[in-house]
């Protein structure tokens, strides 16, 4: 019960700073944005919601890039670590349950069910980015 109610109090959080500011202020709004370590992550990001935690000093998001090595090596999100969704059960090791974790993959299905397996693997702090295109076309508009 305290985890949905921290999730909807981010949620409501985010959206209330994303209806106040105009769009020539939101990339700066978002940079305001902080999560501090024990907040509970959305279970999907937007571009700007993951550039805005990204871009915190020390951010404590672990970044999972849950495609291929070859897609990986195609261009990849800055400080993503490769795991390839068919070894994720088998080779994720991060000790920390609690850390926020993002992951994304190439169009959004492995990322989706990446997610659901790590939370069934005991983390509890799981959040679907979707795809890589996602982050390279928010990246080329900015």
């Amino acid at each position: 019960m305290k985890t949905i109610i921290r999730l909807l109090a981010f949620i409501l959080v985010s959206l209330s700073l994303t209806a106040c500011v105009s769009a020539e202020d939101t990339e700066a709004a978002q940079s305001t944005i902080t999560l501090p370590a024990t907040s509970q992550l959305p279970p999907t990001l937007s571009y700007d919601e993951l550039r805005g935690l990204l871009d915190q000093p020390d951010s404590p998001i672990l970044l999972l890039d849950v495609r291929t090595r070859e897609e990986y090596d195609a261009g990849y999100i800055p400080d993503a670590v490769l795991a390839p969704f068919d070894q994720l059960q088998a080779n994720f090791k991060e000790t920390d349950k609690d850390r926020p974790i993002v992951v994304y993959c190439r169009s959004g299905n492995r990322a989706s069910t990446a997610r659901r397996t790590l939370l069934a693997m005991g983390y509890t702090n799981v959040s679907d980015f979707g795809a890589y295109t996602k982050w390279r076309d928010g990246f080329i508009k900015n």
